[in-house]
């Protein structure tokens, strides 16, 4: 009670030093937590409290990782303010690390933007911890990604995919979007048994509106670092304009989710509701099997959309990009696609039976990876890596782009040339049978460990079925000089495309045309039950 019975000025006084005391404290225990910890992978000086962040571009930090490889190795310790991160740029600390020790590095770094603001509730499974509520969700993908159900889904992928190179073929010069429609389709028929019959339907445009959103709010340096600096999360949210966008964010994502839910409810209710993973999800739900709140049901259903449509969309517009740029590579893929069905555009089995499209496709996602700067990893408990010590808690990043593009892995790394994996599968300098000894991935594209991506063979299988039909179907060229670069050439942000770019699609004969219209139709028979 004395402090409080001093007199205003000294009061005043005892207030500023109790203050100092405490920003003094602050300060040196974030000096102190910004400094390298011992036996910790080499990287560049870390300044004072900040660490390595005035260091990093604000976008496309990959390329700098990757740029630092040559100066500091494969694995590269960094602080970003007080929290540790290692950067791994080459296949063999990815394996050892996340496919080897899952138990330990399949955690999320805490996210207070991405968990707190944007997707509150457990909800949104990219973004969780590994825990019970992760697991839970990640049991839901795996099974509704069987074998068999993605085998299932082929008549919806090859319906789609006609309508979408018929579509060019009315409109090529609106070629770009309606390859961003085509993936979006497949997974509203998919998720909501619901048809996505152009890029201007109020679903895509909201969806694709949603993505930009989303990817922009969690990519690196787009918000303040409040997890690195955690005062930041108690500025009140009316001074804090990047609060209040992360968590309109959210609530938009919320909203079109749960909308998209209570629609196909109805349509269920009214018995409309034709087969879907939505409908199965729902008739878990009711059981009791699935342990699935509204909100995680909403996101479950949202996810698959969501992580379906942008990136596969990106690697699609990258595909097509790769053939603009290299007519002998099309030209390729024409004489092969030809050989195999001269009289009708490929089936799915035979789209995924094409060694030279597969080719292309598998050095489309090495060239240009949708996500190349890898989607961050935590480490559960502290962890000692050859010489290294690797504190609890340390975030990683596999740098795809770096993985993809390393020298001593792959004959100039930069060049897009499908070859490469004609006779080896990993497409590297070493034989087939030394990377199957050593159990490396294809392509790191999808992610590795606990992690990887469960939706894989169903973009695979997308991306075949489209590119085998757009290749039988057209002559692509440029219409003016084109940028593929990755610095320039492609958008910022988390997941990464291909700036609209200026492409002409010809039919490659009328014949052609007429098949595709033939068979336009049928597809919209089809597609006509998810109306």
């Amino acid at each position: 009670m004395k402090f409080f019975s001093q007199d205003p000025p000294n009061a005043f006084r005892s207030i500023v030093f109790v203050s100092s005391l405490l920003l003094l404290a602050t300060l040196a225990r974030l000096y102190l937590n910004s400094r390298r910890p011992r036996n910790f992978p080499p990287g560049p000086t870390p300044s004072p409290i900040i660490g390595n962040l005035p260091e990093l571009p604000p976008t496309k930090a990959f390329l700098k990782f990757h740029r630092w490889r040559k100066q500091y190795g494969d694995i590269i310790g960094l602080k970003f303010g007080p929290q540790n991160v290692v950067v791994l740029n080459n296949y063999q600390h990815v394996k050892e690390l996340f496919d080897k020790r899952g138990a330990l590095y399949s955690s999320r770094p805490e996210s207070y933007v991405g968990n707190e603001l944007v997707c509150p509730g457990e909800v949104h499974v990219l973004l969780l911890p590994y825990s019970a509520a992760w697991r839970k969700l990640r049991k839901c993908f795996q099974q509704l990604m069987t074998v068999s159900s993605v085998e299932t889904l082929l008549p919806i992928q090859i319906a789609e995919a006609t309508k979408t190179v018929h579509d060019i073929i009315n409109d090529p010069e609106g070629f770009y979007n309606h390859l961003r429609r085509f993936p979006s389709a497949v997974m509203l028929a998919t998720a909501y048994g619901k048809r996505g019959r152009s890029f201007e339907d109020q679903v895509i445009q909201d969806l694709y509106a949603m993505l930009h959103d989303f990817t922009e709010v969690l990519a690196p340096g787009f918000m303040p670092p409040a997890d690195e600096f955690p005062i930041l999360k108690y500025i009140p949210e009316w001074m804090a304009g990047w609060k209040r966008r992360a968590r309109a964010v959210g609530t938009g994502q919320m909203e079109l989710y749960r909308n998209l839910l209570e629609e196909a409810r109805q349509r269920s209710e009214n018995g409309e509701l034709k087969d879907c993973f939505l409908k199965t999800l729902m008739k878990e739900q009711n059981e009791g099997k699935n342990e699935l709140n509204d909100a995680q049901l909403a996101y479950v259903a949202g996810i698959f959309i969501e992580a379906g449509s942008d990136t596969t969309a990106s690697s699609l517009l990258s595909f097509c990009l790769a053939m603009v740029t290299h007519s002998h590579v099309l030209k390729k893929c024409q004489e092969e696609v030809d050989a195999c069905c001269p009289e009708h555009s490929p089936t799915a089995d035979e789209a995924r039976n094409l060694p030279y499209l597969k080719a292309c496709l598998t050095e489309t996602l090495r060239w240009r990876p949708v996500a190349p700067g890898g989607i961050p990893h935590a480490l559960t408990e502290d962890n000692v890596y050859g010489e290294y010590v690797l504190p609890k808690g340390t975030m990683l990043l596999a740098n795809t782009w770096g993985i993809h593009h390393d020298e001593s892995e792959y004959v100039n790394p930069a060049e897009f040339i499908p070859e490469r994996f004609l006779d080896n599968k990993f497409g590297t300098i070493k034989k087939e049978k030394d990377g199957e000894n050593d159990r490396r991935r294809t392509t790191y594209a999808f992610g590795a460990g606990r992690r990887v991506c469960a939706g894989q063979r169903l973009a695979e299988n997308g991306l075949a079925i489209i590119a085998a039909k757009i290749v039988w179907a057209f002559d692509i060229s440029p219409t003016s000089q084109i940028d593929s670069s990755i610095e320039t050439g492609y958008t910022d942000g988390f997941v990464l495309a291909p700036k609209p770019y200026a492409a002409k699609f010809v039919p490659r004969t009328q014949e052609r045309v007429s098949i595709i219209a033939k068979e336009a139709e049928e597809a919209e028979k089809f597609l006509s039950r998810f109306n």
